[in-house]
């Protein structure tokens, strides 16, 4: 009778070994899965880092030419502006000179 227990127990001792290979191979893959994801995420945070700074190098650019057209435009209104008056004041000149002589004359 011995014989049956002997037998229970080796099968017993044996399920327990495949048990605990068992938890050990899971433990591995668990670690190797939360170690995958880890660098996932850290391949995510550094990809999302990346392409904010490349935002905002992007805007900054994009404000830096938009503030030059701007002052471009202010210059060349002010440049207009000088001009006309310009233009402005030698007519009028042309027209006293005009009037000066139509004036002698008569």
């Amino acid at each position: 009778m011995e014989q049956p227990d002997d037998d229970s127990l080796r099968l017993a001792l044996a399920e327990v070994r495949d048990l605990q290979r068992t938890v050990v191979v899971l433990r591995s893959e668990l670690e190797l899965s939360h170690q995958e994801r880890q660098h996932a995420v850290q391949d995510a945070l550094s990809f999302a880092h990346s392409e904010i700074t490349q935002l905002r190098d992007t805007v900054a650019a994009l404000r830096a030419s938009l503030e030059r057209v701007t002052q471009e435009k202010l210059d060349a209104l002010q440049q207009a502006s000088t001009l006309h008056h310009g233009e402005v004041a030698q007519l009028h000149d042309t027209i006293r000179a005009l009037r000066d002589t139509l004036e002698a004359r008569a």
